[in-house]
């Protein structure tokens, strides 16, 4: 159910801002996503002769004359961009993103700047992994679970925890949830201890060994060490045939290639940590969504690796109580069941909703107050009033200080 004003002009343009690709395209209900364009990210990465003050005016540069173009064709005045980076998810100030902008981590306030430079459009933005999440959830609406993990395995890594019981993300005091990529970690090979760089520029992160970027790194360092095992491996020789990597690796472990496997287990390891902790911390988690290009573009080679870890070291008693615990759990996400493009616009559309609504509920607390109906209980102006993400054709309103992002 769209808010009624929305319903004359029911177009969201939509964004999806990754480390190695910027998407656009046009939401229409019931349709969907239409007419999508692709192009590379304008990143530290791909253009490292700019600074990050210019990538960010790039940035903001492609984001208006790309809505203004799509603006030419159709209708629309609503903006919503899914992008990989930390945010603040009750206001859109952007911390970081290394696989955008490296290590630089000053607050850029993309959504103010939104604003001042195309004030036509009504502008969103919210995390990618949370969009992703929301669109995932839409389909697994009827499913029999409490709460669902969404965790990325791409340029970048990041997850989020959403409880469907109350559609709600729950966030820290500085808006956020999941920065998984960034947390230290220590790899080591054959008893020696593997050191890499991340992209934000500190040492040993997650991201640094199991991000795409970092699976590169992480081979080149293995294949230092072991220099005549690389020189034989099916990967190398696809590699030097001119085969992009990520095709060959998927090549090279379809034929049980040795290098291979053990690059796979390595940059595997980190994430299966981390998952047999969140289960540890949290029984409830009854659903685990690996998504991103190299989950989902190695697949089962992936999920496999990770089973082969949890076979080796499972969750304390409860693996030997369940031996199918993970097995049940966790999935890869096929490519139509996490779309961040459509989950922006669903979080568009509920932001808008929400504005409807709380006006509505101030209005009817004001009257409420003003009859001597009810006691006034809230700060009319505290702004505490939130709805749940859109996970089902109804709204669920609620009326409380929980944050959503």
């Amino acid at each position: 159910m769209l808010p009624k004003y929305f319903s004359h002009n029911n177009v969201v343009l939509v964004f999806d801002l990754g480390g190695t690709y910027f998407r656009s395209g046009v939401y229409m209900h019931p349709k969907g996503v239409l007419n999508v364009h692709q192009q590379s990210a304008l990143s530290f990465y791909g253009a490292s002769d700019m600074t990050v003050a210019d990538l960010k005016k790039g940035l903001l540069k492609y984001l208006v004359n790309t809505a203004r173009s799509y603006k030419e064709n159709m209708r629309a005045n609503c903006v919503s961009i899914s992008l990989g980076a930390a945010l603040d998810g009750r206001c859109g100030t952007v911390y970081g993103s290394g696989p955008l902008w490296g290590h630089d981590n000053s607050p850029f306030e993309l959504l103010t700047q939104l604003h001042q430079s195309a004030s036509e459009f009504e502008w969103h933005i919210v995390n990618d992994v949370t969009a992703g999440l929301l669109h995932y959830a839409k389909h697994a609406a009827n499913l029999d679970i409490r709460k669902i993990l969404l965790l990325t395995v791409s340029s970048g890594i990041a997850c989020r925890v959403l409880d469907v019981r109350n559609q709600h993300i729950a966030l820290d005091e500085f808006g956020l949830q999941g920065e998984i990529g960034h947390s230290p970690v220590t790899l080591c090979f054959r008893g020696q201890m593997l050191e890499l760089d991340c992209d934000c520029g500190e040492h040993n992160h997650v991201a640094a060994f199991s991000s795409g970027r970092g699976m590169c790194r992480l081979s080149k360092l293995l294949a230092k060490r072991q220099p005549l095992l690389w020189k034989k491996s099916r990967l190398a020789v696809l590699c030097a045939e001119g085969e992009g990597y990520e095709s060959a690796l998927c090549r090279a472990l379809d034929e049980n290639d040795a290098f291979s496997v053990n690059l796979l287990y390595l940059a595997t390891k980190p994430i299966a940590d981390i998952l047999r902790n969140a289960l540890a911390i949290d029984p409830e988690l009854d659903r685990i969504v690996l998504t991103g290009g190299v989950a989902v573009n190695l697949a089962d080679h992936y999920r496999e690796m990770l089973m082969r870890h949890f076979s080796e070291q499972g969750l304390y008693l409860s693996s030997n109580f369940d031996s199918e615990l993970f097995n049940r759990r966790i999935f890869i996400a096929k490519s139509d069941e996490v779309n961040n493009l459509e989950g922006a616009a669903l979080y568009a559309i509920n932001q808008m909703q929400q504005k409807v609504l709380s006006v509505q509920n101030k209005r009817q607390d004001v009257y409420a107050y003003q009859h001597k109906l009810v006691q006034p209980n809230v700060n009319l102006d505290s702004g505490k009033y939130a709805i749940s993400f859109l996970m089902t054709s109804m709204y669920n309103i609620t009326r409380s200080g929980g944050y959503y992002a």
